[in-house]
């Protein structure tokens, strides 16, 4: 076994999800939505693995003890785990579609390479994001960033060329724009596909931070 190799099953072997982490994560996301009279209204938690069969689950503001138990369960099996981050309605077949978003209550950018944590770190100050996830730090820093939006918004086109307008204007991953995109979980471990592993990745914990300053 090489070093690398040997490194990696170390790193693998003392990683766990976060359970604090995850639930501040998800009251990060929906902390909204009540205010709004959208207590019937869901989050999708959807895992991934490579050559896995995906696994979901759909939860309310009131059951992040349910999702957390979930995230927790399906990532202990080495499963990537993502939610929506807009509220579906009540009645979903299958995963969530655009079809299925109510509204919005947040914008958000996916910065996976050095320009788009470029243009975020430009944000930092008056326009610094609420909440910022970090998913990983090797071979770079790659990172989420949230703003959470003064209203609702309702129109979800409207929403949409904000998203295409951010990731423009930052450099940031230009397909992040659909209204129910699905964005990695904070206190969840990322396990890269052999594919990334081959680039340099390694399993990490995904992190959260709040007050972004």
């Amino acid at each position: 076994m090489r070093l690398n190799d040997e490194v990696l099953d170390m790193a693998k072997a003392n990683l766990r999800p976060d359970r604090l982490i995850i639930e501040q994560f998800i009251q990060a996301v929906t902390q909204n939505w009540l205010k709004a009279g959208e207590d019937k209204h869901l989050f999708e938690v959807r895992c991934l693995g490579e050559h896995r069969t995906p696994n979901s689950g759909f939860f309310a503001p009131s059951q992040i003890g349910d999702a957390t138990a979930f995230i927790i369960k399906m990532n202990n099996l080495k499963m990537n785990v993502y939610m929506t981050i807009n509220p579906m309605k009540a009645i979903v077949h299958g995963n969530a579609t655009d079809d299925d978003v109510a509204c919005a209550h947040l914008s958000f950018a996916d910065a996976d390479d050095p320009t788009g944590l470029a243009g975020i770190k430009t944000m930092i100050g008056e326009h610094a994001p609420d909440f910022i996830v970090t998913t990983g730090s090797v071979p770079h820093e790659r990172q989420h960033a949230y703003w959470r939006l003064e209203a609702p918004c309702h129109d979800l086109e409207l929403w949409k060329q904000s998203q295409q307008n951010i990731a423009r204007n930052l450099g940031t991953d230009p397909s992040v724009i659909n209204p129910s995109r699905i964005m990695r979980v904070a206190g969840t471990v990322s396990y890269p596909s052999q594919s990334k592993v081959a680039k340099g990745y390694i399993p990490e914990l995904v992190t959260f931070m709040q007050e972004v300053s």
